[in-house]
């Protein structure tokens, strides 16, 4: 298994490829006396660059087996007890500058796809049944920021005029988007090679690079009020998917007719602005799908072909609050 991330290191600007492990992972003493000596937590995470293996995640993926392969050789090099903090591959966390997302969203991500009431949780909760067929709608690779990176609302004041971007056809007074702004933590799929028209369901884990965390800002407002519900614009804002902070390749889930998204823990937790209190919003597990990552894929390939990079985001759990 390869985490994929991307990092920006210190003294660069150019975002590097690299492969996350944690400090438990070093097996050289003269690491684990520089984490010491350093004020490295054992909690802190750590990088490899892979870069020599493929400079994008889309491109890694897109690679299969022989670059986890090559990667995971460059990962047990790195953390092995031979290793020394002069090694090229290896990025401390002392050395990193910023996170970035794992895939740049206007250069890697063709198509970014969601999947609409897809938890039969998240469906009873609001009364509604439980689709027979997937709903889909879609985002764009501009929506995609990385994961610790604010996102932009414009909401109204006091003193506006409109309480969302979408009831005049004119720019209005103050710069307002939306009053609205919701979170919807959801479990990705990243394609990792081309998937045929009309792939079977049991088929469609060969084409699955990956998985990984997909955070579907939704204005609500925009959604289901404006015009007679905007939902493009109430979902494909700038900044409304932050996404990561990994992508994790497929090699080491449970090979299974789900994928190995068939029981995975997904949860979204919020911080209080005024106490600073964490709240659980959202926790399920993808056990409550309603249909499961192969299902989707091949779904998906009736009405199009999907490349390495596009992203699926499968839908949003039951919220606690």
């Amino acid at each position: 298994m390869v985490k994929l991330a991307r990092i920006v290191r210190k003294g660069t600007k150019s975002p590097v490829l690299t492969a996350k492990v944690s400090s438990s992972s070093f097996l050289s003493k003269d690491i684990q006396t520089y984490f010491t000596n350093n004020n490295i937590s054992s909690t802190d995470v750590h990088y490899i660059d892979i870069s020599s293996i493929a400079t994008t995640a889309s491109i890694f993926l897109s690679l299969g087996d022989d670059a986890i392969t090559k990667a995971n050789l460059l990962i047990k090099e790195a953390t092995s007890s031979d290793g020394n903090i002069r090694s090229k591959n290896a990025i401390f966390s002392n050395q990193v500058t910023r996170l970035l997302s794992p895939m740049d969203g206007q250069s890697e991500v063709g198509k970014f796809l969601c999947i609409g009431m897809n938890y039969v949780d998240h469906c009873t909760e609001q009364n509604l049944p439980v689709p027979t067929v997937p709903l889909v709608f879609s985002k764009f690779g501009s929506c995609i920021i990385s994961p610790g990176d604010s996102i932009p609302q414009y909401g109204s004041s006091d003193k506006s005029d409109v309480s969302h971007g979408g009831i005049n056809a004119k720019l209005d007074k103050e710069q307002v988007v939306t009053s609205k702004l919701d979170y919807e933590v959801e479990l990705g799929i990243v394609i990792g090679k081309a998937v045929p028209r009309f792939t079977k369901a049991e088929d469609a884990h060969k084409y699955i690079g990956g998985y990984t965390v997909i955070h579907d800002v939704s204005a609500r407002d925009l959604q289901l009020e404006a015009n007679g519900g905007q939902w493009l614009l109430g979902k494909a804002g700038d900044g409304y998917a932050p996404m990561g902070p990994v992508i994790t390749t497929l090699d080491e889930f449970q090979k299974d007719e789900y994928a190995g998204a068939g029981d995975l823990h997904i949860e979204c937790r919020l911080t209080q602005a005024k106490d600073g209190k964490k709240m659980t919003v959202q926790s399920s597990s993808t056990s409550n799908l309603v249909f499961s990552t192969p299902q989707i894929v091949s779904y998906l390939s009736k009405f199009m072909t999907l490349h390495p990079g596009d992203t699926i985001a499968t839908g949003v759990s039951y919220v606690c609050v």
